[in-house]
């Protein structure tokens, strides 16, 4: 019998990494909403930067959700988060996914740097801009993602492109 997921709490995953100190923008679905494409999301996802202290930080945060791997239910054990590129994990307060940062323009500093602000009571944290948010759906490809730039499109009209690395000549 697998585990129930339950629904995902922005507000209660970013109010922990908020509280463990750790950097983090906000991608995926809940950035998709905060550019007024209102649809359901599975997970939070996030991009953090390649950083060990930051990585450690995240830890404590996924302990204090009470985070377990997806694959095989283990509680996580902070350090498993050192260097991974990705890492999802079942948490008290849903499914959060978190996307090391690649090469420009999908670095941290680049995505943090066009971000937008938000607070949902516990502090301000950032969100992925449209820009970089075009940038992840394209890369990712696949049919949601797809689905989300042709409604993004429809509510702004032309989308910000960037050139990607591997996918653009």
């Amino acid at each position: 019998m697998s585990p129930t997921v339950p629904d995902p709490e922005l507000d209660a995953v970013t109010s922990a990494f908020l509280s463990a100190g750790a950097r983090f923008v906000v991608i995926g679905g809940f950035a998709v909403i905060a550019h007024r494409y209102v649809r359901a999301t599975e997970d939070v996802d996030l991009l953090i930067p390649a950083d060990d202290d930051n990585d450690r930080r995240c830890g404590a945060a996924l302990v204090a959700l009470n985070a377990v791997w997806t694959l095989d239910g283990r509680a996580l054990d902070p350090p498993a988060l050192t260097g991974r590129a990705h890492s999802r994990l079942l948490t008290s307060r849903g499914l959060v996914d978190l996307l090391r940062e690649g090469e420009a323009p999908l670095d941290y500093a680049t995505v943090a740097a066009g971000a937008e602000r938000a607070d949902l009571g516990d502090g301000t944290f950032l969100i992925a801009g449209l820009r970089s948010l075009v940038s992840f759906k394209r890369l990712a490809d696949r049919p949601r993602d797809r689905l989300d730039l042709e409604e993004l499109r429809a509510l702004h009209g032309g989308l910000p492109m960037e050139s990607l690395p591997g996918l653009d000549a």
